[in-house]
């Protein structure tokens, strides 16, 4: 199987070859900019940029997949918000918040994914993916809803809105959600074969499981079931400790769930089996970051024997991530993925 092909076909639970490695997160590395001569901050804001580096980790990393964008903002700049303090190792931070009272949500309107905000450049970097890629599947990101809210609200504002203004705060995840969904549309239309829904807010930590099935799970489901509707597939992603809303996640019908580095992916899969795919979760920074090419490997096999479907980091790649352990997580995985 080529592995466009393989990833599809994992997703849609389906005979594989071997168990896929990907990375439905954050790719870029410092290691990688510098083979790729595409360097951040540069590659958030240039499309050929940013698909040189979103390449690289494919030709260079090993990663049987290539994902865009690098950071969490952009789908915040279609609405205005303002960013700033990126650097080479520092993605852009949210400065200004765009929606932060009734006033600004009832002027507020839908942004256009082909002209708003840094938008067009993922989509242009996808197009690029795409017309130099044949079998290696192309993964798109957009923040989900609540994670979207709390960029365009201000993060603690809209957790106490759960509480003191949900009327408040759902207007701003319907406006969200038909973002996350006008974008999606777009990215399968310029190619990509995935969207991944990226939400770093909805985890245990913060949303009780009563709080997710109100303000997190129908509007995740919203736009998966778009997503399917335009025959792409989804991957949903939330950071952190999900084990009292794992079950809660199943249902926005998504077709694979990636996972944070604390779960226990054996739990995991057990939990998803004939659900949807399992994703995850070799630590990002314990072990990627922090530790060596033995290590790597170890976590890679003990994933494939908790019985994960899919390979891949439980968050982005750090930016000082050593190129010789990514390279690493991906042969270890055809070592020891065959089915």
């Amino acid at each position: 199987m080529n592995e466009k092909d393989r990833l599809i076909s994992a997703l849609k639970q389906e005979e594989v070859d071997r168990v896929p490695c990907t990375s439905p997160l954050q790719t870029g590395t410092l290691d990688l900019m510098e083979a790729s001569a595409s360097y951040w901050p540069d590659a958030h804001n240039d499309s050929a940029l940013m698909a040189k580096l979103a390449m690289a980790a494919h030709t260079v990393g090993g990663i049987e997949n290539v994902r865009v964008p690098f950071d969490v903002a952009v789908d915040a700049t279609a609405f205005g918000a303002v960013t700033g303090k990126e650097s080479i190792d520092r993605q852009p931070a949210i400065m200004e918040r765009p929606i932060t009272t009734p006033e600004e949500l009832e002027s507020a309107e839908v942004p256009d994914p082909h002209k708003d905000g840094r938008a067009p450049i993922v989509l242009e970097a996808v197009r690029e993916l795409v017309n130099d890629l044949e079998e290696v599947p192309v993964i798109c990101a957009t923040v989900s809803p609540f994670m979207l809210a709390g960029q365009l609200r201000g993060d603690e504002m809209a957790i106490m809105d759960t509480i003191k203004n949900p009327a408040f705060i759902k207007g701003v995840l319907d406006l969200a959600a038909e973002w996350n969904i006008e974008f999606s549309k777009a990215a399968l239309e310029a190619g990509a074969d995935v969207v991944t829904m990226v939400d770093a807010t909805s985890s245990g930590s913060v949303l009780g499981p009563k709080q997710y099935e109100e303000f997190a799970l129908p509007y995740q489901r919203r736009v998966a079931n778009a997503i399917r509707k335009e025959g792409g597939l989804s991957i949903l992603h939330i950071c952190g400790n999900t084990i009292k809303t794992l079950d809660a996640m199943v249902r926005t019908a998504t077709d694979g769930i990636s996972v944070d580095q604390q779960m226990d992916i054996a739990w995991v899969a057990e939990q998803l089996r004939g659900r949807c795919a399992s994703i995850g979760n070799v630590s990002p920074t314990n072990t990627l970051l922090k530790k060596g090419q033995a290590e790597v490997e170890a976590e890679v096999k003990r994933c494939i024997e908790g019985g994960v479907d899919i390979i891949a980091p439980g968050c982005g790649f750090a930016s000082e991530t050593p190129l010789a352990n990514m390279q690493a997580m991906a042969k270890a995985t055809v070592k020891y993925g065959k089915r």
